[in-house]
């Protein structure tokens, strides 16, 4: 009999695995030529004046939700640019005025769903995930700050992992990492993705240039492709 449970829960999991994965993927915008490749990159913090916020908030509750999303994302986005492509530091608005070659990125928050933490701890394969979707633009600092030369938009979800009553193992133990593994996959780890995600978006720019070899380059993943990370 325990056996058959088993079965029958991993039967369930392979199902809800295939139709729903944690990812995040690029929406094409606009894209425009520019002379070379910059020496850095600055981030601003990505707006959450507008959009749609699905959270468990309000008032300064929400305020401060919304400012720490904001710095998980910048600070992403900072470390994946650095340790990937070329050195990237956190930016203010005022560095638009700098004439120097660089890049100035900023975006905006246009969909924040923060999900059910109790079902993606409980089931996972994406009961109760989240969704977090950006607007992207990338100015030329060196060339025509005024107007980007790249913009592109990210959507995805967290969602995949297995929670505790969908975990395989029948041993307690692993029944329990299974729920933490549930719980930790949300707001923070789409913020990685989307992170990685427009990393590969600025590699793809600079390889289709010939600025950086085929071993540095990342293939950006772009919706309905089918990728999954």
């Amino acid at each position: 009999m325990r056996s058959d449970i088993v079965k029958v829960l991993a039967c369930l999991a392979l199902v809800l695995a295939l139709i729903s994965c944690a990812s995040v993927s690029v929406q094409d915008g606009t894209e425009h030529a520019t002379k070379r490749m910059p020496d850095m990159v600055y981030v601003l913090d990505f707006s959450t004046a507008h959009g749609d916020w699905e959270v468990d908030r309000k008032g300064a509750e929400l305020a401060e939700f919304k400012k720490n999303l904001q710095l998980m994302l910048k600070t992403a986005m900072v470390t994946d640019l650095t340790d990937k492509l070329l050195p990237a530091v956190s930016g203010t608005k005022w560095d638009w005025g700098r004439d120097r070659n660089a890049w100035l990125v900023r975006g905006q928050f246009t969909t924040v769903a923060q999900g059910s933490r109790l079902l993606r701890s409980a089931i996972g394969f994406g009961a109760g995930q989240t969704q977090l979707e950006t607007r992207v633009q990338v100015y030329d600092l060196a060339q025509n700050p005024g107007v980007p030369f790249l913009t592109f938009s990210t959507t995805g979800g967290s969602g995949s992992e297995p929670g505790a009553i969908l975990a395989l193992s029948t041993d307690p133990l692993q029944l329990a990492i299974g729920g933490v593994s549930g719980a930790a996959h949300g707001l923070s780890e789409d913020t990685r993705r989307t992170a990685r995600e427009i990393t590969a978006e600025f590699s793809d720019y600079m390889h289709q240039r010939g600025w950086i070899s085929d071993d540095q380059w990342i293939k950006p993943k772009h919706q309905g492709g089918g990728d999954v990370f």
